[in-house]
């Protein structure tokens, strides 16, 4: 059987119940974003005693020969803030109570609030560039992380709306983007000889995004009431009169 139906309007599925999934799927997320920010804390380079940790990739920039690949510019830039946001959307998923989504839109308005001050960042750093190319790839680079902030504000007014199916689709994608950009930001920079051994730290992280957003599909499957379950049907009278009859 596919599942049954309980006396609370709850699916089980076997002995699991769907609102057990979502929980575990809720818990597996909010752990697996803390993983993805807890490796930004851990080395990434490590060679004769000097350590880089994922939080000061940039300081690698000086490191890269020639002119850097313009994604592995990109990537050293704002490689944690996937992370970040992650960790701010990773408790605003699947919220079942009316005060825990004004919260979670709050939450995401901030994510939105973040993506805009790192493009800020990312536009005034183009006064440090002399060169044309430098100053339009800093440009570029501004631009879609302000596109992200956008995003997210959108997905923020969406979960505002009652939109909860569409706000989940969009962190999926999201955590799915964010795995990619990990995967092939690592990729790139393990090949640039830039002087240090790179651990396995940075592939993890990749790793952590993959793994929440199946948790994320997971937590969305569950019910999308805003209070306690429904009390069950009450009986036909006319049944009950009958069968007394």
């Amino acid at each position: 059987m596919a599942g049954q139906r309980g006396t609370h309007g709850v699916t089980r599925v076997g002995p699991v119940t769907v609102s057990t999934l979502s929980r575990a799927g809720r818990a597996g997320l909010v752990l697996l974003a803390v993983v993805a920010f807890a490796t930004f804390t851990l080395p990434w380079f490590s060679a004769d005693g000097r350590v880089v940790i994922g939080l000061d990739l940039v300081y690698l920039k000086s490191e890269l020969p020639g002119v850097p690949h313009p994604l592995i510019e990109y990537f050293v830039e704002v490689a944690p803030l996937p992370a970040y946001v992650g960790l701010l959307l990773a408790g605003t998923v699947a919220v079942r109570r009316r005060w825990a989504r004004f919260v979670a839109v709050a939450v995401a308005v901030l994510a939105a609030a973040l993506a805009a001050v790192a493009a800020a960042g990312l536009f005034g750093g183009i006064e440090d560039y002399w060169q044309p190319d430098e100053a339009l790839r800093y440009r570029l680079y501004a631009l879609i992380t302000a596109v992200l902030a956008v995003l997210l504000l959108a997905a923020a007014i969406a979960l505002a709306a009652g939109l909860r199916g569409a706000y989940h689709g969009f962190v999926v994608v999201l955590l799915l983007a964010s795995a990619a950009f990990q995967f092939t930001g690592t990729a790139l920079l393990a090949g640039q000889g830039v002087g240090s051994t790179m651990t396995a730290v940075p592939w993890l992280t990749g790793v952590a995004y993959l793994l929440a957003a199946g948790c994320t599909l997971l937590a969305a499957i569950g019910p999308a009431g805003t209070g306690p379950a429904p009390a069950p049907p009450a009986p036909d009278p006319a049944g009950i009169s009958a069968v007394r009859g």
